[in-house]
């Protein structure tokens, strides 16, 4: 049954096949691998178990040896380390006979075994205990000899007891016999290791021969497997390939044209049987279809000369048609063209098509060249030809018997036809046909342009110049259409820039509509808004919320922009700041009305932050000056008042008069010091330049400010003994001087240091007035030396002053070409520092 079924397929007679050699030789092979595997095995054990005890009996040979040794060693001087050594190699000497006894297996092991048991005990049980004997005697004093004697130990009672009880014997010269038993110990070895010796040759020639006898059976197995595949595989390959190859050669005949038949079908049921059997139905039935071809074939030559016939009829309509569709195509042709035109003059992009637009005219009507002329202003032209030389286009515009002078003149198409002999590509004369329509303005009937058109072959038609008459119109409409669309440019740019121009920032919106215009000053007063766009704001809910993200009252801003986008323009402005109060903006907005109809809103936001900061100055101007001036007037009034209505005795009014003398000049000051500011911003201050020792300057302003007040160390240092002079108004520094000291002062309430210290770097003098005073805030610094500014804190506003003198200062150093500059922290005092160039002359003092 198995085998009827390997036999339906060559695939499985393969496989069937390779399955039994690769049987055969995996069990051989296994067989021979196990078989030698086992061998070895036993002769590797069998040689280490010989070199095992070959290295037992010399160990323990050597351990007899050291044993002899360390014994001697012991006997001469009595040493207690010798005799552990002694007692060591006792146990080890007891553990390796105990082994031997144990696992001896030959005789000659056994013998060795005997021999080295026998002579363990003769040494422990006689020699050791005598050399104890001996090593006590000469500790005790009964031994005095030097070096040992045999005699002497013989002599010992130990030794003649042991002489006597035979366990040791003597030589002939009185002394123990020792080597006697050691020597057949040797010999006892000696033999041992011969016998090893040979048993490890014998077992090492086993070994070679169970590897010969292993090459021969693996050689006997490959053998058997050449067998198997030269009397089992090689008839079955070969018979596979005589049937196959029969079956090429018949299909070979059968594909030159053989008539084959009745091909003899091998027995087989695999692939092959069925493959002859079909080939041999298949050859039968070709034989047979080839007798029917025959017969149709004769059929199928009656038939051709009938089509072809029909075909030569076929290729008389067919041309009919290709005529036919040469025309439509023309004429969808055509259909396109003036599609092109048509959308090519309604779009925006017209102006820059023109050179398209001619040549898709020319051939539209056939045309050879062509051109289209443009009137400009002052009867000058601007020409787009196409296939037109310079020359022909210099004849048409500069001759006045051109045929553009005679359409101009007359409003209408004109014709013109004129043989053309010389200067031509031709050899014969031809003639030339063209044609010329104006442009005209619907509005005011004047020419705005020329379609020009030239053919050599024949004149144009009726249909051709309707459809040059159309396009004409068309184009005298998208013409205007241009004209209009770059004034409306032209005005849109006008407006832009009108609108750039002015200082007020403008959002123009139309109702219903998101896009929004904007001028420039709007980008200029809000960055924001390019900030958070590429390039322009597009939607106006955009612009609003980047407006209102920077505005500090958002709550009124949106209250504003809601009322106004609801339609309820508020007539009044709305006033606000952004940036935390760094800038104001004043908002208001305008209806734009057309013929009464309302078309759009202008939000108009303008910067008024110099105004509310000038507002600002004048509030605190008036309330400063009227404070200070109050305060020294109201003293001057109350004193005189007092002198006036009462009597006073003269100390009294000594005081009251110092007091209103002090007042006064306080007020002078004041006075002086609105003067000078002044003069100041209208340039009419005038300086009395001289050389000036600034140091000796300094010493007496500060002695003097040092004496005027006690909470406050005043100091003065200079930063070199040799100082070079300045060129400067000695009334002006002093005035410089004053207001700086007494700033140190005033805002120093709680006393502390004051330093004034004068150095030079480089061409320039620079002195430092230092305090620890209330100090500065950071925000403040930028606007100290602006006028009337002050502080806005609780400490400076007690202190008092009109924020004019660090003003003055300032003016008074840059008129002196110097600079100005203040270092401070708020709660630690400040630093003023004054840099003043030195005078030319270099006059230098000590």
């Amino acid at each position: 049954m198995i085998i009827k079924w390997i036999n339906r397929k060559i695939g499985r007679q393969l496989m069937a096949s390779f399955y039994v050699v690769l049987a055969t030789l995996m069990i051989s092979s296994l067989v021979v691998y196990n078989y030698t595997d086992t061998r070895l095995q036993d002769t590797r054990a069998k040689l280490e178990d010989i070199r095992d005890r070959s290295a037992r009996a010399g160990a323990l040979w050597e351990e007899w040896q050291d044993l002899q040794f360390n014994m001697r060693g012991y006997a001469l001087m009595g040493d207690a380390t010798l005799y552990e050594k002694i007692a060591a190699q006792q146990t080890a000497i007891d553990r390796q006979t105990r082994w031997f006894e144990k696992n001896a297996i030959y005789e000659q092991g056994k013998v060795y075994a005997t021999s080295s048991r026998e002579l363990y005990s003769y040494y422990f049980d006689s020699v050791l205990p005598l050399v104890q004997s001996y090593v006590k005697g000469k500790k005790d004093g009964d031994v005095t000899e030097t070096f040992l004697r045999g005699t002497t130990l013989t002599n010992l009672p130990l030794g003649k007891e042991l002489v006597a009880d035979g366990k040791i014997s003597l030589d002939d010269a009185g002394n123990i016999d020792v080597l006697s038993e050691i020597d057949k110990s040797e010999l006892a070895l000696g033999g041992y290791r011969e016998f090893l010796d040979e048993w490890a040759e014998r077992t090492s020639q086993q070994l070679g021969q169970e590897i010969r006898t292993t090459q021969l059976i693996w050689l006997s197995n490959i053998i058997v497997v050449i067998a198997v595949l030269i009397f089992f595989i090689y008839p079955f390959i070969r018979r596979i390939t005589s049937e196959l190859l029969g079956l090429v050669k018949n299909s070979q005949r059968l594909a030159n044209g053989e008539d084959i038949s009745n091909i003899q079908v091998p027995k087989r049921k695999d692939e092959i049987g069925i493959l002859a059997l079909s080939f041999n139905q298949m050859a039968s039935s070709i034989s047979e279809n080839k007798q029917h071809l025959l017969a149709k074939n004769e059929e199928l030559q009656a038939q051709q000369e009938e089509l072809q016939a029909q075909q030569e009829e076929l290729q008389a309509q067919q041309q009919e048609l290709e005529e036919a569709l040469e025309l439509t195509m023309r004429n969808e042709q055509h259909l396109q063209y003036r599609n092109d035109l048509t959308e090519t003059l309604a779009a925006r992009e017209a102006l820059t098509a023109y050179p398209e637009i001619i040549e898709k005219l020319v051939a539209i009507t056939g045309s050879e060249i062509g051109a289209l002329v443009f009137v400009d202003e002052g009867q000058s032209y601007s020409v787009v030809t196409h296939g037109m030389t310079e020359q022909l286009t210099d004849q048409l515009l500069g001759s006045d018997f051109s045929l553009l002078k005679r359409a101009d003149t007359l409003k209408k198409a004109v014709h013109s036809s004129k043989q053309v002999s010389s200067n031509h590509p031709l050899p014969y004369p031809y003639y030339m046909y063209e044609t010329a329509v104006p442009i005209l303005d619907p509005s005011s009937d004047e020419v705005i342009a020329f379609i020009y058109l030239v053919r050599y072959r024949d004149q144009f038609t009726n249909e051709q110049m309707r459809d040059v008459m159309s396009f004409s119109r068309q184009l005298s409409l998208s013409l205007l259409r241009m004209r209009l669309f770059d004034e409306m440019n032209k005005e849109k740019t006008k407006t832009e820039r009108i609108l750039d121009s002015i200082r007020e920032a403008v959002i123009y919106i139309e109702p219903g509509k998101e896009e929004v215009f904007v001028n420039q000053p709007l980008y200029d007063l809000f960055p924001e808004l390019r900030y958070g766009a590429n390039e322009e704001v597009e939607t106006l809910d955009f612009c609003l919320e980047a407006i209102h993200s920077i505005v500090d009252d958002q709550a009124i801003f949106s209250q504003y922009v809601e009322a106004v986008l609801e339609g309820d323009v508020p007539t009044e402005s709305l006033q606000f700041s952004i940036r935390q109060q760094t800038v104001f903006i004043q908002f208001y907005v305008e209806s734009i009305e057309i013929l009464g109809v309302h078309k759009g809103t202008m939000l108009v936001l303008r910067d008024v932050t110099k105004e509310t900061e000038m507002d600002r100055l004048k509030s605190e101007l008036v309330s400063t000056v009227s404070h200070e001036l109050r305060t020294p007037l109201s003293s001057i009034y109350g004193f005189t008042e007092l002198m006036l209505n009462r009597d006073i005795d003269t100390p009294r009014q000594d005081k009251y008069l110092q007091t209103i003398h002090s007042e006064t000049e306080r007020l002078a000051n004041l006075v002086n010091d609105f003067l000078d500011v002044q003069r100041m911003e209208s340039g009419t201050q005038s300086y009395k330049k001289e050389p000036l020792d600034l140091r000796l300057l300094l010493e007496e302003t500060t002695q003097f400010y040092a004496a005027s007040t006690k909470k406050h160390t005043i100091s003065f240092r200079a930063m070199s003994e040799a100082l070079p002079l300045i060129e400067a108004d000695e009334e002006k520094m002093k005035q410089l001087m004053n207001n700086l000291l007494n700033n140190a002062v005033k805002y120093s309430p709680f006393g502390g240091n004051i330093d004034v210290t004068l150095s030079i770097e480089e061409q320039h003098v620079l002195f430092e007035v230092r305090d620890q005073g209330i100090g500065i805030p950071a925000a403040a610094l930028n606007h100290l030396f602006e006028k009337f500014y002050r502080v806005d804190n609780s400490d400076s506003r007690k202190i008092g002053g009109t924020g004019l003198g660090l003003a003055i200062c300032k003016e008074i150093v840059t008129g002196h070409g110097g600079e100005i500059q203040v270092e401070s922290i708020e709660k630690h005092g400040s630093t003023f520092i004054v840099k003043l160039p030195l005078l030319v002359e270099r006059v230098t003092i000590s």
